[in-house]
């Protein structure tokens, strides 16, 4: 005779970790690792080369100097060189277009590294010595 009441198969003999669920987030976990990132460098060159290089008064070093930045906007650029004069300059980064909100975040999910390499060169003029002043002339009592 049979039992009116169906039987279901037990705990134990179901397979643990295979639903629906745990594979949507497994190829979530999997998608979310194989994303690339975004690499935001600027490069700072100097005609001549080597003067010391500080930028939001941060030094990053002698010119030429590459380094990563994070901010896009305003940023203060500082070179320093001995015999040439200090150039003081405001320069503003401006974001791609598909840095924008919201493309910004779907840039961050693309599988493959993204760059964002900028450059700014600059011509340093020498520095102008003085001439010492010369000593006015007395006037001479000699008659003309």
């Amino acid at each position: 005779m049979r039992s009116p009441v169906p039987s279901f198969p037990s705990d134990n003999s179901r397979k643990q970790g295979t639903g629906p669920g745990t594979i949507a987030a497994t190829l979530l976990a999997l998608c979310l690792a194989l994303t690339g990132c975004i690499r935001r460098s600027l490069t700072i060159r100097t005609e001549p080369p080597g003067a010391l290089v500080y930028v939001n008064d941060q030094f990053k070093g002698e010119s030429p100097v590459t380094y990563d930045f994070t901010w896009y906007g305003w940023h203060r650029v500082l070179l320093r060189k001995d015999g040439y004069e200090r150039l003081d300059d405001r320069k503003e980064l401006r974001a791609p277009v598909y840095f924008w909100i919201p493309l910004d975040l779907a840039m961050e999910l693309l599988p493959f590294p993204i760059r964002d390499e900028r450059t700014w060169a600059y011509t340093l003029k020498p520095a102008t010595v003085p001439q010492a002043p010369t000593p006015p002339q007395e006037p001479s009592n000699e008659p003309r």
